[in-house]
């Protein structure tokens, strides 16, 4: 039986701090897992590509031929023309932003969340290109169910225009709103046994997906995909935002032991629905949203958020 919020007490999430995951690695991040997918037409994750923010990468999922879904806080502050998405499918090209739009309950921080929950909500901002990707290049539909003990499949570019890894975990706990609406989902990285298991009870269910399959995140993974397979079709079920350790350690990045989660998509399919189908807005409101977006400024690279003790959680 997987571990979930409802059997256990709210206590046990003061052991946990969360960290963005914005500051990328000079190399591809994403431990473990299957390694390097191919760049190639026919791969299912060629619509997954390189987002490039102000010189530093991170990872963008197409969810319409002229939209892109990242995290909020790589893109928060970040001047327009320092963001382009790399498409990455047979042939290489990038194609660069023309609007950002950061969700409206993004606030880079934990306020309002119920109690014991640490993890930044509404971490989504959805990129409008300034023109489409080509037409054998695939957009992934939204996965509504729920993600509760869900095998996730992770795809993500991290400091890599070029290169992308794949690596499985499971939903392990979701955190809802007050409202008992899910917002955050949580996975431990399970090693070759059960010495670091993180959460859940010390049994074989709870232990690792296994090698070449379990994986984890580490700093620069913001904005990396969290796969589903529904029917023999792939959807996307959350974008990764953070990384998380917890009391009983380590607290090195990437070890087994650690851990991260991310946004459940499931949550603001309305909100990301109305974005793909709004027009683009008049000048004068292009205006007033980069006021905005300066107003968020500074997040993107902060390491620690809202840290409970001295272990904890990082922001991928």
């Amino acid at each position: 039986m997987r571990f979930s919020m409802e059997k256990y007490p709210h206590s046990i999430w003061r052991c946990i701090l969360l960290a963005t995951l914005a500051a990328p690695l000079s190399a591809f991040a994403l431990v473990g897992g299957a390694g390097v997918a191919p760049n190639t037409t026919g791969s299912p994750w060629s619509g997954v590509g390189s987002l490039s923010v102000g010189g530093s990468t991170f990872t963008g999922t197409l969810i319409a031929p002229g939209y892109v879904l990242t995290a909020a806080h790589v893109t928060a502050g970040a001047d327009i023309s320092s963001i382009s998405f790399q498409v990455n499918a047979g042939t290489s090209y990038a194609i660069a932003a023309s609007q950002v739009f950061v969700n409206p309950g993004y606030t880079g921080n934990a306020s309002g969340n119920v109690a014991g929950d640490p993890s930044v909500h509404a971490d989504l901002a959805i990129i409008k290109l300034a023109s489409v990707v080509s037409a054998d290049v695939p957009v992934y539909s939204l996965y509504t169910g729920n993600l509760q003990s869900k095998d996730l499949t992770f795809v993500s570019f991290a400091g890599s225009v070029a290169t992308k890894k794949t690596g499985e975990n499971r939903a392990d706990v979701l955190f809802s709103d007050a409202a008992g609406i899910k917002q955050t989902y949580l996975f431990d990285y399970d090693g070759p046994d059960l010495a670091t298991n993180r959460i859940g009870a010390n049994i074989a269910v709870n232990g690792t997906l296994g090698a070449n399959r379990e994986a984890s995140l580490v700093s620069g993974d913001s904005g990396s995909s969290a796969f589903i397979k529904v029917g023999g079709q792939w959807q996307l079920a959350g974008i990764n935002t953070f990384e998380a350790m917890f009391s009983a350690g380590p607290t090195i990045s990437g070890q087994y032991g650690t851990g991260g989660g991310g946004i459940v998509l499931s949550s603001y399919s309305s909100w990301i629905n109305s974005v793909v189908a709004t027009p683009v807005p008049e000048p004068e409101t292009w205006l007033m949203f980069l006021v905005g977006l300066g107003l968020l400024g500074g997040l993107r690279g902060r390491k620690e958020l809202a840290p409970t003790t001295p272990q904890g959680a990082n922001d991928a």
